[in-house]
C-alpha cells in the first residue's frame, strides 16, 4: 500500500479482482505481450494506491512500470493524461513518456482495467535539505508551468479562466526524482487549470511531503525554491498578493499556522 493502512493481499482481490501477485502478474504479462509484444520476464514490485495499481516490471532486460487503473470513470482522462506527458517529453520536459501500444494508442483498455506503461527513471525523491535539488526542482516548475500554458491539447475539467492554466497540481517530493538533476517530474493525475501562483505556493508550503507525516517546508528552503522559480519565469505584483494568500491558506488548512 502506497500510503494506505489496508491490507495490500485483500485490497489487491476486493479493489482488482487478482487473487494473489502471480494471479495479477500473469494478466499483465499477457496484456504486454498482446499490445506492446514485450516480454514480461518478472513481476518485482506491487503497489496499491487508491484504485490504481503499480506495477514494476522487468521486461526484456528493462525496467518498466505499468499504471493500472480499475475505475472506468478515469479512463477517459487518463488517456488525455498521457497524451499531455508525451507532448511534454517531446518538449524537452523530464517526465516518463508512455509507451505506444504496437497498434499506436498510448494506453491500453482490456478486461476491466486501463493500462499505461512507461520506462522506471532513475533518482531519488528530492531532498528538501538539499539546496541544490531545492532550487532545481525550483527552475524545473517554472519551466514546466511555461510549457503547460503553451499546450494546444485538452485536459477534462473545464477552460480555464482568466489568469488560469493548465498546471500540475501535486508538485512535491513525492513526484520529483533527483540525480545531479530533476531526471523526472511524476504523476500528473491532478493537473488541472488554476493559477501558476497557487500552485507555486501549494509547492512552497508542501515540498518536502511525499506519503506519511506532512511537515511544512520549512522558511529558508521555501524563499530558495520560490527564488529559483522567479529566477526562471518571476511572479507578477498580482500573482505575489496571490502567492500570499494561498501560502497562509494552506498553511490553515494544515494545521500549521
Amino acid at each position: 500500500m502506497l500510503w494506505e493502512s489496508a491490507d495490500p493481499a485483500a485490497a489487491l482481490t476486493s479493489r482488482f479482482g487478482f487473487v494473489g501477485e502471480d494471479h495479477a502478474a500473469a494478466w499483465l504479462t499477457d496484456a504486454l505481450r498482446d499490445a506492446w509484444g514485450l516480454r514480461v520476464e518478472r513481476c518485482d514490485r506491487l503497489v496499491i494506491s487508491a484504485s490504481k495499481l503499480l506495477a514494476w516490471l522487468t521486461v526484456d532486460g528493462r525496467c518498466l512500470i505499468a499504471k493500472c487503473a480499475v475505475d472506468p470513470t478515469l479512463f477517459a482522462r487518463l488517456a488525455e493524461i498521457d497524451e499531455l506527458i508525451a507532448w511534454l517529453h517531446h518538449e524537452g520536459l523530464p517526465v516518463a513518456a508512455p509507451l505506444a501500444t504496437t497498434d499506436g494508442p498510448r494506453r491500453l483498455d482490456r478486461d476491466r482495467y486501463s493500462v499505461g506503461l512507461y520506462p522506471v527513471i532513475g533518482g531519488d525523491l528530492l531532498d528538501v535539505d538539499d539546496q541544490d535539488q531545492v532550487e532545481a526542482a525550483g527552475q524545473t516548475l517554472a519551466t514546466l508551468h511555461r510549457s503547460l500554458a503553451a499546450y494546444p491539447g485538452e485536459l477534462s475539467g473545464g477552460q480555464a479562466q482568466e489568469g488560469q492554466q493548465l498546471v500540475h497540481g501535486d508538485f512535491r517530493s513525492a513526484n520529483i526524482l533527483c540525480a545531479d538533476q530533476i531526471t523526472a517530474v511524476l504523476d500528473f493525475d491532478e493537473a488541472s487549470h488554476r493559477s501558476r501562483a497557487d500552485e507555486l505556493a501549494r509547492s512552497a508550503v508542501l515540498l518536502g511531503t511525499r506519503y506519511h507525516n506532512w511537515q511544512p517546508t520549512p522558511p529558508a528552503t521555501r524563499k530558495a525554491f520560490v527564488a529559483a522559480y522567479n529566477d526562471v519565469w518571476p511572479l507578477t505584483g498580482m500573482e505575489w498578493k496571490e502567492y500570499d494568500l494561498v501560502v497562509a491558506a494552506v498553511a490553515k488548512h494544515f494545521g500549521w499556522t
